[in-house]
């Protein structure tokens, strides 16, 4: 499937640290989030919630999304760009295309209220359904809506839209156990991306733990290019 790469990218800053996923509000940042103002963040904070699509809806779910007039609904489907080549004629092209990185899997922006409106009054979107934090339990005695917090999932979006083509995504290949130094990687095509130090087949990766949405892992990485953190 092919996409708009800057359609569906979204920016995301924050000043928060996590280890897990988790259900639990995260601190709002004192500059902005999300290209809101200070004012308006406090007001309608918003937050990244990963939603399940079914197998070949990924675009008519996105674009239904954005068609929710009056939604402060922002929808984000992880892709990679990827080469094909096509042997036409005897001659052989390449071309760049991009593909979703889970075909199963959409990331939402949305305040608490308005995901949870989207579900229960809107009209269905056919093909959608929210991921459950069986975790944590709301008020109302259920599990609550899975949120990914703001600087995980900056982390995850630079490792995919970092263009490299050595990034680990294949989750059949991820190591079972992470066990390593937590780091910032301050330096080179990973820059920004924080997550756990951890050499996959000899190299040194960092790795982004998204908990039941899987690992991504970065391509290689030296050792002047990482930060410890504490």
């Amino acid at each position: 499937m092919k996409t708009n790469q800057s359609e569906f990218s979204r920016q995301t800053l924050s000043s928060d640290s996590c280890c897990g996923l988790t259900s639990k509000t995260p601190p709002i940042p004192s500059d902005t989030q999300n290209g809101q103002s200070v004012e308006n963040t406090l007001l309608t904070p918003s937050y990244w919630y990963a939603a399940r699509i079914t197998y070949g809806r990924a675009h008519a779910v996105y674009k239904a999304i954005k068609k929710l007039d009056g939604e402060t609904l922002t929808p984000y489907i992880p892709v990679v760009k990827k080469q094909v080549y096509h042997i036409e004629n005897g001659k052989t092209s390449v071309s760049m295309e991009e593909r979703p990185v889970h075909s199963g899997l959409l990331f939402i922006n949305a305040s608490p209220s308005s995901y949870r409106k989207l579900f229960h009054d809107l009209p269905r979107i056919p093909g959608l359904t929210p991921f459950y934090d069986h975790f944590s339990v709301s008020a109302t005695g259920r599990n609550d809506y899975l949120v990914v917090p703001d600087r995980q999932f900056e982390s995850f979006r630079r490792i995919i839209e970092s263009g490299h083509e050595d990034i680990l995504i294949d989750q059949s290949l991820m190591p079972t156990y992470l066990a390593g130094k937590h780091v910032l990687i301050v330096s080179g095509p990973f820059a920004g991306v924080e997550g756990t130090l951890f050499r996959w087949k000899h190299q040194r990766r960092v790795f982004v733990d998204l908990g039941s949405l899987g690992k991504y892992g970065t391509g290689y990485i030296q050792t002047c290019d990482v930060e410890i953190l504490p």
